[in-house]
């Protein structure tokens, strides 16, 4: 059986992954920019949105998994 402890940790591992993931992109991108002279205005603002889309993607996530988590035994 699956404890909760586990699933924390599972749940911590994949969001440092995506964080990892979402700051090499980011850097990756900034290098980019900057090596083909760009001032990079509009991939700067293209990174931003990303990256906010995805904090109120995870943040959405979160909410429904703690909804679930709370009424499961009512949903049962």
């Amino acid at each position: 059986m699956i404890t909760a402890r586990y699933r924390v940790a599972q749940l911590r591992l994949a969001l440092t992954g995506m964080a990892m993931i979402l700051i090499a992109s980011a850097q990756n991108q900034y290098e980019r920019a900057r090596a083909s002279g760009d001032r990079g205005s509009e991939s700067v603002e293209k990174a931003v949105l990303v990256a906010i889309g995805l904090a109120v993607a995870v943040g959405l996530g979160f909410a429904i998994r703690a909804a679930v988590q709370n009424y499961q035994s009512q949903i049962q």
